[in-house]
């Protein structure tokens, strides 16, 4: 079940929504768990029990790094933490990545003529990548004593399964959450924001995103891209990949203020940056920031690598998470590299710094250079677009996309990149230092009635067509 669904939008939303407020405060979490548990089990039912497993096993060990520190018996409290993480990764690990390690070493091997063994094709349960994160900070903040551990299981489980951003984020932590799984504000006006947040993220989705997909699909079935037609398509891919995972993102934040909660802001208008440096920053926030906590500053903090080698690991890492393939690992190593180089030459840029064309028009570019290596998820063709890119086959003059897809289709990449640019205007003119989500608070006259006719347009197209996944659902 995706959000972009009829069954999500017309039966299971505005049912869990009835019973949610309908039932005493006490049950909420009750509810919460169950709803979310048949969200997940939609997809695949026997993957809930790896999901409620890992859900145990965290609130476990976090019990026992309690009584542990309560003690004074840090030493075991800390073995108890690398359990607890080990596990957590090992399932990650199976997963995700047992299959990719199986075939490194396969054909590592097979030049001197010996046999491994091979694995059936392991399917990568949904969000994954997610909630295990989200179940690590959980047991490593109880050991830091910034997080207080929840005697009621339930409300454990309340944190890990939200249904809103279970898939594919924004990545919450116990600490933030923790207070609001007790107490939180209901209102109507609290309501009526998440909705018109969570209408602002379909719209990006449905209208925008899924109107791109035809161009991308052209793009990456084709086999011998020229010039134009690679940067083109690249362009695209990035653009398409921003409205749809910040589509997500608009409506996970909103689902979680119609049910009372504030979610962090997974994105702060990414295509306003003046680095490579500071686009990580500014895209997908809660992976960012969680990366710096738990792995960059750890490794600072240990003095065995410095800033810069941490810096270069974390993000050599930030690749791996993204997929097991070695195109997201030179994905990783690339930000890596430049961000390490942006720091030694006094490059890289802060989010308030004053705007400079020159330098935005610099970093987006190396954005789209590097992203290849992500949208193809594959080293091979990644090493194909660039070979188009680079203008080995020729100059091209895009009638890939106009031949195979039509004047509408095409006309979607000017409504991206309007909004793209209105929305970085309104920004820097009204709301600077306002992460994106300070727009919706400010919707009104004018902007609510486009808002509701783009809904309602996005409603019909949802109607004339099959939903598309979404394509962070992949990491």
């Amino acid at each position: 079940m995706i959000f972009t669904s009829n069954v999500f939008l017309f039966l299971f939303l505005p049912v869990f929504l009835i019973v949610y407020y309908l039932v005493k405060d006490s049950w909420r979490s009750y509810v919460i768990v169950l709803g979310s548990y048949l969200f997940y089990a939609w997809w695949r039912p026997d993957f809930l029990l790896l999901f409620v497993a890992i859900s145990y096993w965290n609130y476990w060990f976090g019990l026992r790094i309690k009584a542990c520190l309560d003690r004074d018996d840090k030493r075991l409290a800390f073995r108890l933490l690398t359990v607890g993480v080990i596990g957590d990764l090992a399932a990650l690990g199976y997963f995700k990545y047992a299959n990719f390690g199986v075939e490194v070493i396969a054909a590592a091997l097979a030049p001197l003529g010996i046999n491994t063994f091979t694995l059936e094709h392991i399917i990568l349960p949904l969000g994954i990548s997610f909630y295990v994160f989200q179940a690590i900070s959980y047991i490593v903040d109880i050991y830091r004593k910034q997080a207080e551990p929840t005697n009621r299981f339930v409300d454990f489980a309340a944190f890990i399964a939200l249904f809103p951003q279970l898939i594919a984020g924004p990545i919450l932590r116990y600490n933030q959450m923790d207070q609001q799984l007790r107490q939180r504000t209901h209102s109507l006006e609290l309501f009526s924001l998440g909705a018109c947040r969570f209408m602002l993220g379909f719209v990006k989705k449905v209208l925008i995103a899924d109107s791109l997909a035809p161009m991308n699909t052209l793009f990456m079935g084709e086999p011998d891209l020229q010039m134009a037609d690679a940067w083109f398509g690249v362009a695209v891919s990035l653009l398409q990949l921003y409205f749809d995972f910040s589509g997500y993102s608009d409506m996970a934040i909103g689902l979680g203020m119609m049910m009372g909660f504030r979610f962090p802001e997974n994105f702060n208008q990414p295509f306003l940056c003046q680095s490579l440096t500071e686009f990580w920053r500014r895209w997908h926030l809660t992976l960012a920031d969680f990366l710096r906590d738990y792995v960059y500053l750890p490794i600072v903090r240990s003095r065995k690598v410095g800033a810069d080698g941490a810096l270069f690991l974390t993000m050599m890492l930030s690749g791996f998470w993204h997929g097991a393939s070695f195109s997201f690992i030179g994905f990783g190593l690339y930000f890596g590299f430049f961000m390490v180089l942006e720091r030694k030459l006094g490059l890289t840029t802060k989010i308030d710094a004053p705007y400079k064309l020159w330098r935005n028009l610099l970093a987006m570019t190396m954005v789209v250079f590097c992203m290849p290596l992500f949208v193809a998820g594959n080293l091979d063709r990644a090493i194909e677009i660039y070979i188009g890119m680079l203008g080995l086959r020729g100059l091209g003059g895009l009638e890939l996309y106009y031949i195979g897809t039509s004047a509408l289709t095409m006309s979607f990449v000017l409504v991206a990149l309007a909004w793209i640019v209105g929305a970085g205007v309104l920004n820097r003119r009204f709301y600077a230092g306002h992460k994106e989500g300070y727009l919706m608070q400010h919707v009104g006259g004018l902007s609510a009635v486009l808002l509701w006719a783009a809904f309602g347009l996005s409603i019909s197209r949802l109607a004339a067509n099959s939903f598309s996944p979404f394509l962070y659902f992949q990491f």
